[in-house]
């Protein structure tokens, strides 16, 4: 067992996990998938992947940590296969196809290594994406991959959107991963994170524009409330303006499918902090 159950369901457990047992450890990792599949967060990001599930069969999962050592981390391998099984039962329904995984992170123990090499054949442990990516290859397979970074640090998101050129996105929120900066200076140190934020923030004026008008005598007249007005007044600084379109990037749009309303799924469960700020995102 992970640890000692509690009164309320949940368990005791340590940041850091070790067994030395590889049938112990397959059925921990058994337990942790039964306990995904059965949430709330994972019905959430079936459907939310559901349109585009006989599509993608290639997974792509970087900033993993050790999961033989990490307890946020084997959580993330459980969902991490959760997925592969549930995009896979879609492909059988066309055929006997496999889901490829590709995974990679420095921490990888050799016990990591191990486990991995003995899934099968559809999984690899690669440094670069060994799959032709980018809108420059003619045989492009970015559109059939979903990429699944957990907790991945800002530098490592944009270098991997720059040379990957992901669509499908499980990753930290964008909105959430990124608020410490101000837009010039994530501008500045992450310039194609900047330009996909803003594409969220762009949708969300637009809605707030939208919801700031009233009906009046068949015509819509702009109610902006007295607080709003109040606080327009009192601002003094503007953040000077920034020339998104002066960032190459190959993308057109980007948006939230999934944030598990608002996190909120992902909070307060027996896995911890192990998904807190992911969320499921379109780049486009």
């Amino acid at each position: 067992m992970d640890g000692a159950p509690l009164k309320d369901g949940f368990e005791v457990t340590k940041r850091t996990v070790r067994t030395c047992d590889g049938q112990q450890f397959a059925k921990q990792i058994a337990t942790k998938k039964e306990r995904i599949r059965k949430s709330e967060m994972f019905q959430e990001l079936k459907a939310s992947l559901e349109p585009w599930r006989a599509k993608i069969d290639k997974i792509r999962c970087l900033a993993l940590g050790s999961f033989h050592d990490e307890f946020a981390a084997g959580y993330q391998f459980a969902l991490l296969d959760e997925i592969r099984e549930f995009l896979e039962n879609s492909q059988q329904e066309q055929g006997t196809i496999k889901v490829k995984v590709s995974i990679f992170d420095p921490a990888f123990t050799s016990e990591d290594e191990k486990y991995i090499s003995e899934l099968g054949p559809e999984w690899s442990i690669d440094g670069e994406t060994p799959w032709e990516v980018g809108s420059e290859q003619k045989n492009d397979d970015t559109g059939n991959i979903l990429f699944f970074l957990p907790h991945a640090p800002l530098d490592l998101t944009e270098a991997v959107i720059i040379s990957d050129q992901p669509r499908f996105w499980l990753a930290n929120n964008i909105v959430q991963h990124t608020d410490r900066y101000t837009k010039q200076r994530l501008f500045e140190k992450y310039p194609v994170l900047s330009k996909l934020l803003n594409y969220v923030s762009s949708a969300k004026d637009e809605q707030v524009n939208n919801d700031n008008f009233t009906a009046k005598d068949g015509e819509f007249v702009q109610f902006v409330s007295r607080r709003n007005r109040r606080k327009a007044k009192q601002k003094r600084f503007q953040e000077p303006q920034i020339d998104y379109d002066a960032i190459p990037a190959y993308f057109k749009d980007f948006k939230i499918v999934c944030d598990f309303m608002n996190g909120k799924q992902l909070q307060g469960r027996e896995w911890l902090n192990s998904f807190s700020d992911l969320a499921f995102q379109l780049i486009e």
